[in-house]
């Protein structure tokens, strides 16, 4: 092997290398997309888990109050400004005011 063919295959090394880099890269960002997705899915479920074994035990109300009770427990906007975006925890004094209306 020449000088010219080992410098032209160290150089395709280096740029197998540098791709296969690029996709480990692309890989880890969607990794982390998933595992915070899943985070999000099994503390909805656990929310969803919690409001349907309270239902159960609260029977009494009407079914409208409880749907839209509910969907404000799981964290989600129940008021006509941001109906159905995710709350992310914090309170809303919208909703809790279209909840002490029903």
């Amino acid at each position: 092997m020449d000088r010219e063919q080992l410098f032209n295959h160290i150089s395709k090394l280096e740029n197998d290398l540098q791709n296969m880099q690029e996709n480990l890269e692309s890989i880890k960002v969607h990794a982390v997309k998933l595992v915070e997705e899943n985070v999000s899915l099994q503390m909805e479920k656990e929310h969803y888990e919690t409001l349907v074994n309270n239902a159960k035990a609260k029977p009494d109300a009407s079914f409208k109050q409880n749907t839209l009770k509910n969907l404000y427990d799981e964290g989600f906007h129940i008021c006509n400004v941001h109906f159905g975006t995710h709350r992310h925890g914090e309170e809303c004094l919208f909703c809790q005011g279209f909840i002490n209306q029903s």
